[in-house]
């Protein structure tokens, strides 16, 4: 339809310029063949006018004018129906809106939806907002989501929030800003009375931050009682260093309501950007960890072994969590002090009577060395009495002594043995003689066992009570030398022979 139109516009101004070229030319025509007559000789100035009345007045040409007034007319109706809405003006300025038709115009020309922007202008006029509509036409062309922005400054009105701009607003959603998620952590901020601005949220927007949970987190920590500990931009740097801004605040705060000493608001961002569970972490601080150890043996300067068990309470040291030894090096160091101070003791009685003081002197070393534990309590659980190593020790070398003795003995039996042999081949002793020697031997050995005496002659209870041992060891030899020398002389039994002879 607007194509036909507007061909019949052409058509008609084509006509009209056509018989006015036309108009001209025969006026010039006229004129030229009067002056022509004029100057010819012999003119008589009382011409009769031959033109009839018919000649001057042209029925096409007024036809031809009506048509062309009526298609102006009809092209000024088009016109102003399909570039002007009058219906959308009027409704405009009954919401006291001022819109020239000359920006309905160009609103149409540039493809901007008329209906679309009033309706806004008058959603927001009754929301007592102002808008401007070559505002509106230009951030419109710029691709902003008009109705989004709207929405979002009515919505900061409706909540209070100054210093907010329209075209603030829609400069942020042109940097691909979420404006309502900007706009809902401001009033959030306002409400638990933050300190914070729409464009400080929308940096960290743009940085990669959720400005909903930075707002959460900062409501938590001022909630907590450590507002200027965790301050705003301290929180920020955390998230955006990639950490877990809720747990790492919790952590926090477990750890001061805990009374923890030696740390800060850093020294928990960095257990959190380690890869730690922080909140484990923190959890072994605040609640220490007993561990048992499975038995350290030791033996003391008496010789006796013992067995301890004891209980090590440990705590985790925030500042040594990261690249501190383990829980299993500290027990270790434990065992090893324990060891040592079990060998230390004079006895094991000494232990026994206060096993608690070798605890206490474990406790008190420096085991926390480059440790992630802090030792808070050594506790004695259990205590065993092992063998006596040096008593062990001592029958040991005395079996190895008596096996000594009887090798001596053995190589002094054969001397005698060769030596009593080459007395009988050479005549030196009798075979009566040598049994009679080993008959008074026997008897000699009877009598001192039965006046329990020794060798020398000596008592054996007038012994002192330091040299028990060794008495008792020698006691064993000579027994074990004794039945030697009575099982071998008695092999031949030539004591009865002689008796009857």
């Amino acid at each position: 339809m607007k194509k036909i139109l507007f061909t019949l516009l052409i058509f008609l101004i084509s006509i009209t310029v056509f018989n006015s070229c036309a108009d001209t030319a025969n006026t010039n025509d006229s004129y030229y063949e009067q002056q022509t007559v004029e100057e010819t000789p012999g003119y008589d100035d009382e011409i009769i006018d031959n033109t009839t009345p018919e000649e001057g007045f042209d029925f096409w040409n007024g036809v031809l004018i009506l048509v062309i007034t009526l298609g102006l007319a009809a092209l000024i109706v088009w016109f102003f129906i399909s570039m002007v809405p009058l219906k959308l003006w009027f409704n405009a300025k009954l919401s006291k809106i001022d819109v020239s038709w000359l920006l309905l115009i160009k609103m149409r020309w540039q493809g901007i939806p008329q209906g679309k922007i009033i309706n806004l202008m008058i959603t927001a006029r009754n929301a007592n907002l102002t808008l401007d509509l070559a505002m509106l036409m230009k951030y419109y062309l710029a691709k902003v989501d008009l109705e989004v922005v709207v929405a979002t400054m009515i919505r900061a009105m409706a909540a209070n929030v100054k210093n907010i701009q329209f075209e603030d607003m829609a400069t942020l959603y042109l940097k691909k800003v979420d404006v309502g998620a900007i706009l809902h952590a401001q009033i959030n901020a306002m409400n638990a009375q933050i300190d914070t601005t729409i464009p400080e949220l929308s940096e960290f927007y743009l940085a990669g931050g959720n400005v909903g949970d930075l707002i959460k987190a900062k409501n938590i920590a001022d909630n907590s009682g450590y507002k200027d500990d965790l301050t705003l931009d301290r929180l920020k740097k955390h998230y955006l260093a990639g950490g877990n801004l809720k747990k790492t605040i919790e952590a926090y705060i477990s750890a001061r309501k805990a009374g923890l000493p030696n740390f800060t608001f850093e020294d928990i961002c960095a257990i959190d950007l380690a890869n730690f569970d922080v909140l484990e972490a923190i959890q072994s601080a605040i609640k220490p960890m007993v561990v048992e150890t499975s038995g350290v043996r030791g033996i003391a300067r008496d010789g006796v072994e013992l067995t301890m068990k004891v209980k090590v309470t440990l705590r985790s040291q925030i500042k040594n969590i990261i690249g501190g030894v383990s829980s299993d090096t500290v027990l270790a160091r434990v065992n090893e002090a324990l060891a040592t101070q079990i060998g230390l003791a004079k006895s094991h009685t000494q232990i026994l009577q206060n096993p608690y003081v070798v605890a206490d002197t474990v406790e008190k070393a420096n085991l926390n060395e480059n440790s992630a534990y802090e030792i808070l309590s050594v506790d004695v659980s259990d205590i065993k009495i092992g063998s006596d190593v040096g008593a062990s020790l001592k029958v040991a070398r005395a079996k190895a002594e008596v096996e000594a003795a009887k090798a001596e003995l053995i190589l002094a039996e054969e001397k005698v043995q060769k030596a009593m042999a080459s007395a009988f081949l050479d005549g030196n002793i009798s075979v009566q003689e040598y049994t009679d020697l080993k008959n008074k031997q026997a008897d000699t050995l009877m009598r001192q066992s039965l006046a329990n005496v020794d060798e020398t002659g000596h008592h054996l209870a007038s012994r002192d009570e330091d040299d028990e041992d060794t008495t008792h060891i020698d006691n064993i030899n000579s027994s074990d030398t004794d039945e030697e020398i009575t099982t071998k002389p008695s092999d031949p039994q030539p004591s009865g022979d002689d008796d009857k002879q």
